[in-house]
């Protein structure tokens, strides 16, 4: 069985209708979108393509790109560029043979069952202490090839820290990616072009460290080759031992898929599979991934003389206060916040491409890790703006006087609320995470629509001053009512109704600091 060659992904046609494609089938104009079994599967089988995409299909200036935008290609034109790869997408084969994303002569090691691909799979010690209360064992016990493959592959580019010895991802445990999309129900919305975007030309590939003179196969995918294996110190894979492509191919991790066996349906797709998978190889010391890696579809903190820090996804989810880390390059002292590489060329690009007039959305997904358990996995979708590079910067201080703000009010609620809680509010224990949450998801539609009323009117500053001024006042509502609908909650230890009212209107209360709010005075400012 073969990635490249069977039809296993599957599609959304435009009349809603779930269609199988082969990767060389996703130009189809008709095709507007993936669908998985999972949502850390979609997006994974985003990246696949993606990287399919920029290994085989590269184009060699912003021209070539123009020209694949406006028409793009064929199903022969793709697979005419795929079928030199395809002895790289084999998924199960005998040892000794390249398979897709796995150790080429792993023979020994440790044997899992094959749910234990999964990175919110319940651990050893989970089960053993017999704590898997909410992700429960034995749910998937085999696998069609093509899921056991994408398992492995969200696994392997995600690849949280798993023990000693077993790898992270080349860009750390738990990476967010960011992805740029047209705008929802945009004649520009097909598939293709919701990849094609992310898409970077040969001149725009040349930022990435790496050895481009050296196009081998095993330094674009290293299971084409032997594993470079950790054992000791000293024995690193930096960016200019492999083709920069490999950071959409990488494999931190050796593992090898169990021969294939009798017929049955797949445990997570629920479709007839005519060979499943039980079990998997895998042996620790893997790819250890050090250096100046930089993804494309990853936002970084950067500093002059060190590794580049990929930006994980946190407690709370995403939302609008990780828009500017997210969407526009910021400097603060030595350090600098950077989008992904994908977006900071769109950016460029639109100023250049009149088809790029319109306003795209910013797709953000990953999971939030704890060393090597998920806590959860987060997605969300934002708008990007079409600016240019200063007017975003200006859009950019905007909008962190407008986070700043809310960040100061959201502690202040929070703070209020303990107050008209407990007795000894500095002494209270729990977690109150659920207050961040709905402040954050009420304040959100206001925050997009009056940054969307700043952009638009960058050069007048009484305009701007109004639009801020509106944004205290939302700041202020938000926080008065969810005082108001969580102050008597059951929460409350006793029901202290005089504590309630100092909490919110007395001297040191709610309103006390919200009239006196330092970050609420210098959106103004």
């Amino acid at each position: 069985m073969n990635l490249l060659t069977t039809a296993w992904i599957r599609g959304i046609s435009s009349p809603g209708a779930s269609v199988k494609l082969a990767p060389h089938e996703i130009g189809r104009p008709d095709i507007i979108d993936i669908t998985a079994t999972r949502a850390d599967f979609r997006g994974a089988i985003y990246q696949l393509l993606l990287g399919l995409l920029q290994t085989a299909f590269t184009p060699t200036d912003i021209k070539t790109w123009r020209r694949y935008w406006n028409s793009p290609p064929d199903a022969e034109l793709l697979e005419s560029a795929f079928v030199s790869y395809r002895d790289a997408f084999e998924l199960i084969t005998p040892i000794g043979t390249p398979a897709f994303m796995q150790d080429l002569a792993l023979e020994e090691g440790e044997q899992k069952d094959i749910a234990a691909l999964f990175i919110d799979a319940p651990g050893g010690k989970t089960l053993r202490d017999n704590q898997d209360h909410f992700v429960k064992r034995g749910g998937i016990e085999k696998l069609s090839p093509f899921s056991a493959a994408l398992a492995l592959f969200t696994l392997q580019i995600n690849a949280p820290s798993g023990g000693v010895g077993h790898r992270v991802s080349v860009r750390g445990g738990g990476p967010l990616t960011t992805l740029v999309l047209p705008p929802e129900g945009d004649e520009r919305g097909s598939l293709w072009h919701r990849l094609w975007l992310n898409v970077l030309t040969a001149e725009e590939l040349a930022e990435l460290p790496g050895d481009h003179r050296n196009r081998s196969r095993e330094r674009i995918f290293p299971w084409m080759g032997a594993t470079r294996t950790s054992e000791k110190k000293g024995m690193e894979t930096y960016p200019e031992q492999a083709h920069p492509l490999q950071v959409y191919w990488s494999m931190p991790r050796r593992m090898r898929l169990g021969e294939a066996g009798k017929s049955g349906v797949c445990d997570l797709s629920g479709e007839p599979s005519e060979e499943l998978t039980t079990g998997f190889l895998t042996k620790n010391y893997g790819i250890n991934y050090a250096g100046h890696w930089q993804h494309p579809l990853t936002p970084y903190v950067l500093e002059a003389d060190k590794e580049p820090l990929s930006i994980k996804a946190q407690p709370g989810g995403l939302g609008y206060r990780h828009w500017l880390g997210l969407a526009v390059t910021a400097r603060q002292g030595k350090l600098t916040r950077a989008p992904a590489l994908v977006v900071r060329r769109y950016e460029a690009r639109q100023n250049r491409l009149p088809e790029l007039d319109f306003e795209p959305r910013l797709w953000s997904f990953g999971y939030d890790m704890d060393n090597m358990k998920a806590r959860c996995w987060y997605e969300a979708e934002m708008p990007l703006f079409n600016l240019d590079q200063e007017r975003r910067e200006d859009a950019g201080e905007l909008a962190k006087k407008m986070i700043e703000a809310a960040t100061d009010v959201l502690k202040t609620l929070r703070s209020a609320l303990k107050n008209a809680w407990f007795d000894r509010p500095k002494d209270a224990k729990g977690d109150i995470s659920f207050i961040d949450a709905n402040f954050w998801s009420a304040t959100e539609p206001d925050f997009y629509a009056l940054l969307r009323g700043l952009i638009a009117c960058l050069e007048d500053e009484d305009a701007i001053d109004e639009q801020l001024q509106r944004w205290s006042r939302v700041l202020k509502q938000q926080a008065r009512e969810l005082f108001d609908r969580y102050a008597l909650s059951s929460l409350n230890e006793d029901g202290d109704l005089k504590r309630v009212v100092k909490a919110r209107d007395g001297k040191g209360g709610l309103n006390h600091y919200l009239n006196g709010s330092r970050a609420l005075k210098h959106l103004a400012a």
